[in-house]
């Protein structure tokens, strides 16, 4: 099969695309660290699978499916990230993901991922257990943040990753005053008053990304070890 590896982390994809020439069922024909590099690429190479990380630096994983499907390309997607936010993953699948795994995942779960996504079977990585049904409001550890909006889970996403109000506009191409706006909502929304209790937050709910082990037995032929971040 063929696939295309989308990441803002040049040294995870290539670690990665490393670890895969050992498959020899999959061919990486392409990579890229944005979406605009790869909405083209996709486009032009229809591959049989894209692998594309949550939270890119010029859009996020979930609006890139959006868009592909708006443009009409029905290209397989598994999102490969370091957030396991049940919300994430339930907006992932609502836009047409056809996978979910994990960066701290073995290598191996990666791979086995990879394939099943790719012939067309749903794969959600199994310390993630099942998807929250759509349109229901969450529980557990992740009651009260259902009450933010896509753009707002989104913008949340990027304040857990440590992005400054700054970062987040440039990021998102959005003004700073939209960034700060939607920040107030999120804190009022979630009953915080500053980000420091957001961080505090994310972290009671689970939500802080870990990274993922660098996996130097992934370029010497072990297919247990995990890919770095």
């Amino acid at each position: 099969m063929n696939i295309i590896l989308l990441d803002d982390h040049r040294a995870f994809r290539d670690a990665l695309r490393i670890a895969l020439w050992q498959e020899a069922a999959i061919t990486v024909t392409g990579e890229a660290a944005t979406a605009r590099e790869g909405v083209p690429m996709v486009e032009a190479q229809r591959p049989d699978l894209l692998v594309a990380d949550l939270m890119l630096s010029d859009t996020d994983g979930i609006s890139l499916v959006r868009e592909l499907r708006r443009r009409g390309d029905s290209t397989k997607v598994m999102i490969l990230t370091a957030h396991g936010n049940g919300l994430f993953v339930r907006d992932a699948f609502d836009v047409g993901v056809g996978g979910y795994a994990l960066k701290d995942q073995a290598l191996s779960e990666i791979v086995d991922a990879i394939k099943k996504t790719a012939a067309g079977e749903r794969y959600v990585a199994p310390q993630l257990g099942a998807v929250p049904p759509a349109g229901r409001s969450g529980s557990g550890d992740h009651a009260g943040l259902d009450q933010l909006s896509r753009r707002e889970r989104e913008i949340f996403g990027r304040i857990i990753q440590g992005l400054s109000s700054r970062d987040i506009a440039q990021t998102l191409c959005i003004s700073l005053k939209t960034v700060e706006t939607h920040r107030s909502h999120i804190n009022r929304k979630l009953g915080v008053h500053s980000p420091a209790e957001l961080i505090r937050l994310a972290a009671l709910k689970g939500l802080l990304a870990t990274p993922p082990a660098i996996a130097m037995a992934a370029t010497n032929g072990s297919a247990s070890a995990s890919p770095p971040a």
